[in-house]
């Protein structure tokens, strides 16, 4: 039973630092992968039109923020009109500014980033090149995303009218009673002092889920006790001997009382603490 709680408890670990590693991964090269599909998008669509028209105001912004929460992307678009001497007249010579926001907590592979930046693009053509700004998705922006669709099958770009993937929350809770769920980025949430915005019913956290705390054996509860003792008395002590003092500790006193789950007179070992270890938060 307890080698069973280790396994799955290092199996869970195991899994979150593949997690983080991914994430790391593409948290490092997501900047020059949205640069360069967005360069590529420009040369393929309108022929570097849009680099064209935003050259005199530093071209199209890639700005990743924390601020966007229940979107992936956002497109800014903004057109200033500047006057010019010519030989003739005064000439109206427009400037067009423009800008795409993109959502750390939302995006998070390569994918989704591919197709958010695809997404905004397309109402950026809409905007600049079609010069339709009341319609965001009207027939002009469907045409750009057939458009792009078409061009970038291949790479598994798919434009519709909005963003159809879920937006990947770390902490979700869920209403005991209805059932509504309640996600959140960070654990802003207190199951303790919060409740059902419906039916004031309790909340349980689903996601992550919590980590048990009852229903410890009396071997894992002396492991987590000593540890902490040890630490306190001996500070220093390398972690292979802090565990061969349990086990020999727990072997004293199961020579005395009969535990729960083992023999009397068992020896604890350092194999066996170190997968009660792992089940348990030190």
């Amino acid at each position: 039973m307890t080698h069973c709680c280790g396994g799955l408890e290092s199996q869970r670990r195991s899994q979150s630092a593949t997690e983080r590693r991914t994430r790391q991964e593409f948290d490092e090269k997501k900047h020059l992968l949205a640069k360069t599909f967005l360069e590529e998008l420009d040369d393929t669509l309108t022929n570097g039109q849009l680099a064209k028209l935003t050259k005199d105001t530093g071209g199209i912004k890639l700005n990743w923020t924390k601020k966007l929460i229940t979107t992936a992307g956002r497109a800014n678009w903004r057109k200033e009109t500047v006057k010019a001497p010519t030989d003739n007249d005064m000439d109206s010579q427009p400037k067009h500014h423009a800008s795409i926001d993109l959502a750390e907590k939302v995006i998070d592979n390569n994918q989704r980033l591919l197709n958010v930046i695809a997404h905004e693009f397309c109402h950026l053509a809409n905007f600049m090149i079609s010069g339709v700004t009341n319609r965001p998705h009207g027939k002009e922006f469907k045409a750009w995303a057939s458009k792009c669709s078409e061009a970038f099958a291949d790479r598994g770009i798919e434009v519709t009218t909005k963003h159809s993937y879920d937006i990947n929350f770390k902490y979700i809770w869920k209403c005991v009673s209805c059932g509504i769920e309640y996600k959140r980025h960070s654990k802003s949430i207190n199951p303790q002092r919060h409740r059902c915005g419906g039916c004031k019913d309790h909340l349980e956290q689903i996601k992550p889920p919590p980590r048990a705390r009852n229903g410890l054996t009396e071997y894992h509860l002396f492991v987590q006790e000593q540890m902490k003792k040890i630490r306190l008395e001996y500070p220093g002590m390398l972690q292979r001997e802090t565990m061969r003092m349990i086990a020999d500790r727990w072997a004293l006193l199961s020579q005395n009382k009969e535990v729960p789950g083992t023999a009397k007179g068992e020896r604890g070992t350092v194999d066996s603490i170190s997968i009660s270890l792992d089940a348990l938060e030190l």
